[in-house]
């Protein structure tokens, strides 16, 4: 079946093209789709929506009238549908009120660059190249190129063998005799032995995830290099046969040995494609694919990057636990209790010799400057937090220096007046901007240090 590729990007809302007769063209805020697409992405989200936590929930389904409609909420990534809807949904750095393909593209290209550096993720192979050779570069043909070149590097040294315990009928006697089941198979034919032994061999549970994978993935790529790919490495795992039990089976090889070290990448793909798992747990019948990463992750882990790469001359500490929200309590006879609880994990907290600390906050949430009776939709959970951090990183002498920073977008581009807690300890809120130049922006917080 002929895949149709759509796109929407964050906070969007997807609609049915046959519940609008005027023309409605589709932006990347607003999609309209064919009836059938809608109605087998709707009966997706229908089927996962009572299983999910409502902060786990990529959307909301909601009607206007009779008119059934989508809200895509702060998820990102690839749906693919068994009736052929490839559905990307991007990040919000746009406009979106156009889908001219230079900015699709430079949306898709800088979500993709973000993607390479989040946390226990094998997207770090994602390269410039497998965008560049890609027509339109689809999202899942791109994750499908980086397993095959992950896969062509792990078998290129050869495919992994390990003894493997095995129970079968054999001519000979061989390892231990399964009594009971010797009789059963066995008792009009005393020429063999039902028997359980080790045999050194590539069938181990990593090869035949791996090739699950590969045999899933040649049926959803629609490259001809990729098709070509796969069935070449296949030929390296013709003695492996498929996964009958993907979670037994993705259990063993994460209690396994150094053995797999060099398959680690490898599995964390097998286990993407193989059980949908994107920090979401989504199942449907009428599902290909469904790859979705909360942007709050990806931000906080492509902002941490930034500032590690551009931090030459500052201390910097990711997620540090230095300290608590509480350090102890006291009973009703009025006793001391050391406990610790609460603990708080700024994203990033910038040191150089004796300057001021500064403590980096990474929020995804779109902001708008020019809305000051809602406090420019900030929350109110995030002004605490930060003053929290404020209080304890504080010493005799001098108070940190606290930053918000957010994504900007039309209505957030330019840095809010500081919000002032108490004293010298004052809130700074940032837009970050994908498309301006990433260096400039880190060095400009960097550099603020002791000012």
């Amino acid at each position: 079946m002929k895949k149709e590729t759509f796109h929407i990007c964050e906070y969007g809302v997807i609609r049915s093209a046959d519940d609008y007769e005027n023309g409605e063209v589709s932006t990347l805020e607003e999609l309209y789709l064919p009836v059938t697409h809608f109605n087998s992405i709707h009966k997706y989200i229908s089927q996962n929506q009572d299983d999910s936590k409502e902060s786990e929930k990529p959307f909301t389904l909601f009607a206007k009238g009779k008119k059934k409609q989508i809200k895509v909420k702060n998820y990102v990534g690839v749906i693919e549908t068994k009736e052929g809807l490839h559905l990307e949904i991007l990040p919000k750095i746009h406009t979106g009120k156009s889908t001219i393909k230079g900015e699709l593209d430079e949306t898709k290209t800088i979500f993709l660059k973000m993607l390479k550096h989040l946390k226990n993720s094998p997207f770090v192979n994602i390269s410039k190249a497998h965008i560049e050779t890609q027509r339109d570069f689809p999202i899942l043909e791109v994750f499908i190129k980086s397993f095959i070149t992950e896969a062509e590097t792990v078998f290129n040294h050869g495919v992994k063998s390990d003894y493997v315990l095995k129970e079968e009928n054999v001519p000979y006697l061989k390892g231990k005799l399964i009594i009971n089941q010797n009789i059963k198979f066995n008792f009009a034919d005393k020429s063999k032995f039902y028997c359980e032994f080790s045999e050194y061999s590539p069938d181990i549970p990593a090869n035949k995830l791996v090739k699950t994978t590969l045999l899933k993935l040649m049926k959803l790529t629609s490259s001809y290099s990729s098709y070509y790919s796969i069935n070449k490495i296949l030929s390296h795992l013709e003695e492996v046969s498929t996964s009958s039990n993907i979670k037994g089976d993705l259990a063993k090889v994460q209690s396994s040995n150094r053995l797999l070290s060099k398959y680690k990448m490898l599995l964390l793909w097998s286990e993407i494609f193989l059980t949908n798992k994107s920090f979401t747990n989504f199942k449907g019948d009428n599902l290909n694919m469904a790859i979705l990463f909360p942007m709050e992750r990806i931000f906080e882990d492509y902002i941490a990057h930034l500032f590690t790469k551009y931090s030459d001359g500052y201390r910097i500490k990711l997620q540090d636990k230095s300290y608590f929200l509480i350090n102890h309590r006291t009973n009703n006879l009025g006793v001391k209790i050391e406990k610790q609880i609460f603990g708080l994990k700024p994203d990033i907290v910038i040191n150089k010799d004796k300057d001021r600390t500064k403590i980096v906050d990474t929020k995804w949430k779109l902001l708008n400057q020019f809305a000051e009776k809602r406090n420019y939709d900030i929350s109110q959970a995030d002004m605490y937090q930060l003053y929290a951090y404020g209080k304890k990183y504080s010493t005799d002498k001098i108070d940190p220096k606290l930053i918000l920073l957010y994504p900007s977008n039309p209505n957030f581009s330019n840095k809010l007046d500081n919000f002032i807690y108490e004293g010298e300890l004052a809130l700074e809120v940032i837009p970050f901007d994908f498309v301006g130049d990433e260096k400039r922006q880190i060095e400009f917080i960097l550099n603020d240090i002791g000012q």
